[in-house]
């Protein structure tokens, strides 16, 4: 459980920093193409749209990841359980056969 929680914490934290490069990264160009329009060439606009498209990638994968990652987790846990219910039945039915 600790694992799951720790994954997901790590999201957050990435995609946090994600979302800050791509809001930030987006401010400041935007308030330089306002005050120079005509003078910037379109390859900077796509360049910088580039950018804040790949920290979205990146806050995306992270999520994807974490989801992935966790129901990995999750599965290992159940088939864990499962396991130890099994055995605790073996050792509870086979101790009562043997008294008798």
């Amino acid at each position: 459980m600790k694992a799951i929680v720790r994954n997901v914490l790590l999201a957050c934290l990435i995609s946090t920093f994600a979302f800050f490069g791509a809001i930030g990264n987006r401010h400041t160009k935007q308030a330089a193409l306002t005050a120079t329009v005509a003078k910037q060439p379109a390859p900077f606009i796509t360049e910088a749209q580039k950018e804040t498209f790949t920290c979205l990638g990146v806050a995306f994968l992270a999520w994807v990841l974490c989801f992935w990652r966790c129901g990995v987790i999750n599965r290992r846990l159940n088939q864990e359980r499962e396991y130890m219910q099994r055995f605790t039945e073996h050792s509870r039915t086979s101790s009562f056969h043997r008294q008798c």
